[in-house]
């Protein structure tokens, strides 16, 4: 349960937690523990269990080189094969290289059949300890939207639920740290980012009710 340096000197989750202070020795204690007894579990996921703040987690992942890519996350959690991967990588470059634009990695392995939009957003919930919400009921506020910039919106699957003084909230449908890299340079410093999953259909649901607000009643 040793959080030891990995090689080539990069820190690891606990230690740049323990290091900014925003957890305890005690308490990284405490979350290695419950990993050891649940190997399936990220520290992340069991951090923010224990009450620490999902932005925190979020820029400590960062900044210790944790982050893994969608494709790499599906694999380890044994949703998807690497062969499969591979499959839906080929596919992907062949459409940036026919369209000019990249078509979502999950999207592309949901339409393949290789796995499902639940199991799906479940395995990014744990991986980025961020909450599965759903947008059925939701009518999205064009001038939120406007923000993070309504084109870049619709070109990410980003929906803005809320902005406060103190916090704004975005549903992804695919997450990556590059994303929330360019969110957060996109607020006013020392704004909380919070970050909810939806589905793929869902926000390209509630992204078209932002063109169409008075569509919204033929959805309820």
């Amino acid at each position: 349960m040793d959080n030891k340096p990995r090689p080539g000197g990069e820190k690891t989750l606990g230690q740049i937690l323990v290091e900014k202070g925003i957890i305890g020795r005690d308490q990284l204690d405490q979350a290695l523990r419950i990993k050891a007894e649940d190997p399936g579990k990220y520290l992340g996921e069991i951090l923010f269990e224990m009450g620490v703040s999902q932005e925190k987690i979020n820029r400590a992942l960062y900044y210790s080189n944790k982050r893994k890519t969608i494709g790499e996350i599906l694999v380890d959690q044994k949703l998807v094969t690497r062969e499969q991967l591979d499959e839906a990588l080929s596919k992907q470059k062949k459409i940036k290289e026919k369209w000019g634009h990249t078509r979502p990695l999950g999207l592309l392995l949901i339409e393949l059949g290789y796995i499902n939009s639940r199991g799906y957003l479940t395995a990014l919930s744990k991986h980025f300890n961020m909450p599965i919400l759903s947008m059925k009921d939701y009518q999205p506020n064009p001038q939120l939207q406007k923000v993070i910039g309504e084109r870049y919106a619709m070109e990410r699957k980003i929906i803005v639920l809320e902005n406060s003084a103190k916090t704004i909230k975005l549903v992804l449908a695919e997450p990556s740290t590059q994303i929330m890299e360019e969110l957060q340079k996109a607020v006013p410093p020392g704004k909380m980012m919070e970050y909810y999953l939806a589905s793929y259909s869902e926000i390209d649901e509630s992204l078209r009710r932002v063109a169409d607000p008075f569509s919204f009643t033929q959805y309820r």
